[in-house]
């Protein structure tokens, strides 16, 4: 199952919170094409025209106004600024200049039928038939219900634990019972809350199928970890073919159960892709998934945990370099498994303690969150796909969008 990139941020970023804070190149597209795709979808509006036109004009001679005269006063060294007020004041003040230099923009060739922009960041500019818009565009005369992502009506409701040491058919009873009716768009997909209980429940399911056959894949790993590098590659990928089937198969049960198709949920996977509130969603029980349901051992504290993570990493990624190089260039798509697998089977071979217990430390102490681990995790990413530029650029890309490998990090560094 696909899982987002997750990395905590620098632990350093407060050191230099100006220039952090302030817009990256790509960031600026959201602040420039905004007004200008606006601007062009209520010309065919006279009254709405003409109100833009007036809060142009407002606003720009508002700005300037108060800009002269917040430059006259800090040229008389007047006693009566209030700096933090003053600050603040000039932040916004930059956010509308840019609405303005956005809209006072010309480009040779534009006019009545067309409008162009270039993209912040890229090589590339848009051009807007501002008559196919137009018709695009439907002006009401009255208002729509908006939903912010981040209000209470929009926060995804509790969806109730089923225990995993249970029967199959009473996990899935509970499963069905959680889920409740069915509800479906009329192209005949799931809508989004549904979507987002069959998803968290199927990966359940999954998670509580292949519990066994992870133990025994790591067991399989560990006998020739040491001794036959072939042996071991055949190894992790038996096992990781075994978990593709198993998730197949519980895939399909879960569907059956439910009622529907495989083609029907991946359909509906397909719409909501680019969805922010159900990526948020999908994001959050991905992680969730990834959680052991065992408590970590008592001996592994966060600091011990820590110290683990960084000493089986090194060794990961070392024994990677030397004996797995190869496997790179015939399969990218191994990479961050193979690296999480080797770093796991070194703590079970070293120190004991199971890929599952392991896995629960890490959640028990949010190391995924460590900025120490992340920095660890980012340094070693980068080296990894160095060394896979050095074979083949597309691989290097192929290895950003996956993470990279270890398994220090959260969903998608290879836990």
């Amino acid at each position: 199952m696909p899982k987002p990139f997750y990395s905590a941020p620098d632990v350093n970023i407060l050191k230099q919170l100006l220039p952090e804070c302030e817009d990256s190149h790509f960031w600026q597209n959201f602040k420039k094409a905004a007004p200008i795709m606006f601007c062009v979808a209520i010309e065919g509006d006279e009254t709405l025209k003409h109100m833009r036109d007036m809060s142009f004009i407002e606003e720009l001679l508002k700005t300037k106004s108060i800009l002269t005269l917040l430059n006259e006063k800090l040229e008389n060294n007047a006693t009566d600024i209030d700096v933090i007020e003053y600050s603040i004041a000039t932040k916004m003040l930059e956010h509308k200049l840019a609405v303005l230099t956005s809209l006072n923009v010309s480009v040779d060739g534009d006019g009545d039928e067309k409008a162009s922009f270039n993209i912040f960041g890229t090589d590339k500019s848009i051009v807007i038939d501002k008559a196919k818009l137009r018709e695009a565009i439907t002006i009401q005369d009255k208002p729509v219900h908006e939903k912010m992502a981040n209000t209470d009506e929009a926060k995804a409701p509790e969806l109730a634990q089923i225990p995993l040491d249970i029967p199959e058919d009473e996990f899935l009873a509970k499963a069905e019972e959680a889920i409740g009716a069915l509800k479906k768009t009329t192209r005949k997909t799931l809508e989004k809350e549904s979507f987002i209980k069959v998803f968290k429940y199927m990966g359940d399911f999954n998670k509580m199928k292949t519990r066994e056959l992870k133990k025994t894949a790591q067991a399989k790993r560990c006998e020739t970890f040491e001794s036959d590098a072939k042996a071991y590659m055949d190894a992790l990928k038996a096992g990781v073919q075994e978990e593709e089937k198993a998730f197949e198969g519980s895939s399909r049960i879960m569907f059956d159960k439910l009622c529907i198709t495989q083609e029907c949920f991946e359909r509906t996977q397909q719409e909501l892709m680019n969805d922010p509130y159900v990526s948020m969603q999908l994001f959050n029980l991905g992680i969730t998934m990834e959680q052991p349901s065992i408590d970590a051992p008592k001996d592994l504290t966060a600091e011990k945990t820590v110290d683990l993570v960084k000493q089986s990493n090194e060794f990961a990624f070392e024994k990677f370099k030397k004996d797995f190089m190869n496997s790179m260039a015939e399969d990218p798509m191994m990479v961050p498994i193979m690296i999480s697998c080797i770093a796991h089977d070194w703590v079970n071979i070293n120190h004991k303690f199971t890929e599952e217990e392991f896995k629960a430390a890490l959640f028990q102490h949010k190391i995924y969150e460590n900025p120490e681990i992340s920095n660890l995790m980012q340094q070693k990413q980068m080296e990894l796909m160095m060394l896979a530029a050095q074979q083949n650029p597309m691989m290097m890309q192929q290895l950003a969008a996956m993470g990279g490998g270890g398994m220090g990090g959260g969903p998608g560094m290879g836990f």
